[in-house]
């Protein structure tokens, strides 16, 4: 099969999204599949590259942020791809075209279909649904007719939890939308071998640094648990992001700067050892599709705390707790001062990720659901 992908993001821009295209491109690849990906260029990476059998095209547009990305941004992104995409549609039989995500590359999945007949998936990101990013609100006031359009004229829409599938379904029910999670790789996340000090709770959060992630709600309860709890405590805080600024003010306003490390943004090779060092994962996010970050903290062994945002009904099975930010506190004490239950939810958390998670079993699922619209064109 002959397969396109398009999306505005690709490793190392974006976040979740992003990561779960690149996975899968591979997936399809090694499957023996032919994969082509149009994203958008960003500061010195190469205009063309052949990753392992995957061929990516990055167009020259206006990116400021690895982590971020405006929605002026986006439609610059629209105008440049636009020309690579029917460049290529024109010398290529594609099979199928995977969008990545509603908004914006929705776009150019319809325009393709209309002009080339070429089928095409949309997979939902989570900030391509109206109701999911605050910034985004007065945009869907204006966009959201065309992307019904998109919607309907998409041979397959995926949403990566149940979670987000409903939240689609609130702005319009009228369209089948089929639910395929997220995965990691096993291999490349693991527990560490060595137990960690035992004299701290080490704390872990990974993420872009948005107010809808939540760490805010975290923040300026984190010194009286430091005075609760038998073992001093420290929040590792991987990310970059907007809000940033605001955490480091408020960590400070809080007197809590000394046990929180800002590590900034990292590359997705250097993110085990942060797993490995921490004890327990928080995720205090309103809103999420099904969050890599924690996938990776499961495949680590850490016990998760998140709220019940989307994604959480898949992922927390006895191997951490869901519950509303004002909870955190009562929960990381818990498993601050029991280590057993730590333990058995860490281990649960691992067999979790190796068993119902493997980016091979989703790649499995995102190929029959192109089978079927090629068989069905």
């Amino acid at each position: 099969m002959n397969i396109l992908i398009v999306s505005h993001e690709y490793p190392p821009t974006g976040g979740g999204g992003a990561n779960a295209c690149m996975n899968l491109a591979a997936q399809f690849a090694d499957k023996g599949h032919k994969v082509t990906i149009v994203t958008a260029g960003f500061r010195s990476l190469p205009a063309y590259e052949d990753a392992e059998g995957v061929v990516i095209h990055r167009v020259k547009c206006k990116r400021e942020r690895a982590e971020h990305c405006s929605f002026s941004e986006m439609l610059d992104y629209l105008v440049k791809a636009w020309r690579m995409v029917k460049k290529l549609a024109c010398r290529e039989h594609y099979d199928v075209c995977q969008v990545f995500f509603g908004v914006p590359s929705g776009v150019l999945g319809i325009r393709l279909k209309r002009k080339y007949r070429l089928p095409y998936a949309v997979r939902f990101g989570g900030g391509d649904i109206k109701g999911f990013q605050e910034r985004f609100d007065k945009v869907f006031f204006f966009i959201s007719p065309f992307v019904r359009k998109i919607w309907r004229a998409a041979d397959a829409l995926i949403a990566n939890s149940s979670g987000l599938k409903e939240l689609a379904e609130q702005f319009d029910a009228r369209f089948p939308i089929e639910v395929i999670p997220n995965g990691v790789n096993a291999q490349n996340f693991y527990p560490a071998e060595q137990t960690n000090n035992a004299s701290v709770f080490r704390i872990l959060f990974v993420s872009r640094l948005l107010k809808r992630k939540g760490l805010q709600h975290i923040i300026p309860r984190l010194s009286e648990l430091n005075a609760a709890c038998t073992k001093g405590i420290r929040l590792t805080v991987v990310g970059d992001g907007p809000y940033r600024e605001e955490l480091e003010r408020l960590a400070g306003e809080t007197g809590c700067g000394g046990l929180i490390h800002f590590e900034g943004q990292k590359e997705k090779a250097e993110l085990l050892p942060y797993y490995q060092a921490a004890d327990v994962m928080i995720l205090p996010s309103a809103k999420e599709g099904m969050p890599n970050v924690v996938l990776e903290a499961m495949a680590c062994g850490l016990p998760i705390v998140m709220t019940p945002c989307q994604g959480s009904r898949e992922l927390i099975h006895d191997n951490g707790y869901v519950c509303g930010v004002e909870q955190f506190y009562d929960k990381l004490f818990e498993l601050a001062q029991n280590e057993p239950l730590r333990k058995r939810f860490g281990e649960n958390s691992r067999k979790l990720a190796e068993s119902e998670f493997t980016w091979e079993s989703v790649a499995a699922q995102y190929l029959a659901v192109y089978e079927r619209i090629v068989r069905a064109e």
